[in-house]
């Protein structure tokens, strides 16, 4: 009996990732840089969430706005009304992950959580826009990895952790 795969993975492989929206030019995890990287032909993005002080789940690598925006701090200690304020290289707002699943309705997310407060938002706003088929969830935390399938059961999409990807090369 062949093993079923998610429909996440519905495409022949490999599969082109847009890294970051695919930015080269340092204006990551925008909704800019995700829009080049659709019109080059990219369906599978990869993209980072953390949330803010009060809740807002944020398309975002680092846990502070210092290294590529034009504003400091950590964003899990500002609210959003402040972080929406931040451009990365100076010109292009911080999108809230909702915002970029409804965008693209036709892409496929990778989205590593940062860190532990961002994965229940995350899986709520997959339940709240089924888009189970369109997430995958991993991180570097592999209890977080794991915590998201036990929340979520079987229609989430999970990646490998550092353990597992170890796992693999050595096999």
């Amino acid at each position: 009996m062949k093993a079923s795969r998610h429909p996440y993975l519905d495409h022949a492989t490999p599969l082109a990732f847009a890294h970051r929206g695919g930015a080269a030019d340092g204006v990551e995890n925008t909704a800019a840089a995700f829009r080049r990287a659709a019109t080059a032909g990219y369906r599978y993005f990869e993209t980072d969430v953390h949330t803010t002080a009060d809740g807002r789940l944020v398309a975002f690598h680092d846990p502070t706005l210092d290294r590529v925006t034009d504003a400091t701090g950590r964003i899990s200690a500002l609210p959003w009304s402040e972080v929406r304020r931040a451009r990365v290289g100076g010109t292009e707002p911080l999108p809230l992950f909702e915002e970029l699943l409804e965008e693209f309705p036709e892409a496929r997310w990778n989205v590593d959580v940062k860190a532990e407060p961002a994965l229940e938002p995350l899986l709520e706003l997959i339940r709240r826009t089924d888009a189970w088929d369109r997430v995958c969830v991993g991180s570097f935390s592999e209890a977080r990895v794991a915590r998201a399938h036990r929340l979520a059961g079987p229609r989430l999409a999970t990646s490998y952790g550092v353990r597992g990807v170890l796992g693999l090369r050595l096999r």
